[in-house]
This record gives structure tokens, C-alpha cells and sequence, in this order.
């Protein structure tokens, strides 16, 4: 006998198809931390290569300031936006907001204190 096709019955409330996802995922914070690793490595080399090779010719040596200027300032988002990662498990700021950047280094949520490793 061929058995009917039935629709999948309802999981369970525990099961892993009805639990919420978080916002922010160990993916999401390794993106911001190559984001961040990426802007500051190849940054000042495309800002400097943009202008050397079109602005110092039409504005001069000036013309460097404003592609530095524009990385610096990529970079600082860079780095605002892996600071403000939630933490996975309680949803709250992974790092504490002050002083400025300096808590990336910290290893636990300042809430829960999960392991970022």
C-alpha cells in the first residue's frame, strides 16, 4: 500500500523550526570583525592609490586629504558597528560603549558574560 502524503505535523515548542533566531549570530560578528581587519588593511592603500593616481594630478598634494579622510571615517564606522554587536544569548550590547573601541578586546558580554570563543 502507498502511504498518503500527510503536511509535516506541528513541532514541538522546543524544537529548533519555532525557536526564535537572534538578531546578531557568531556569523554576523565575524562580518563586522573582517570588515573592520579589511578597511584597515587595504583602506589606506586604495585611499592612496585613488590619490595619487587621479587626484594630486587635478588638485595637487591636497588632493590626498579626502580619500585618507574618507577611510579614516569608513573605518571609524567599521569599528562603531562591530562595537554595537548584540550578544546571541541575552540580546544585549556584546561590549561596553565606553570608552570608544577599546572594549573590542574583551573576551565576555559585559550582560552575561558568554564567551565570544
Amino acid at each position: 500500500m502507498a502511504k498518503d502524503s500527510q503536511p509535516d505535523a506541528p513541532h514541538p515548542a522546543g524544537s529548533h523550526k519555532n525557536r526564535k533566531v537572534p538578531a546578531s549570530t557568531w556569523a554576523d560578528y565575524r562580518d563586522r570583525v573582517r570588515l573592520f581587519w579589511l578597511l584597515l588593511v587595504l583602506g589606506p592603500i586604495a585611499a592612496l592609490a585613488l590619490g595619487v593616481l587621479w587626484l594630486v594630478e587635478h588638485i595637487s598634494l591636497h588632493g590626498l586629504a579626502w580619500p585618507l579622510a574618507t577611510w579614516l571615517l569608513a573605518l571609524l564606522l567599521a569599528a562603531w558597528h562591530w562595537q554595537s554587536f548584540r550578544c546571541p544569548r541575552c540580546e544585549h550590547g556584546f561590549f561596553q560603549r565606553r570608552p570608544l573601541f577599546l572594549p573590542l578586546l574583551e573576551k565576555r558580554c559585559v550582560s552575561c558574560m558568554l564567551s565570544r570563543e
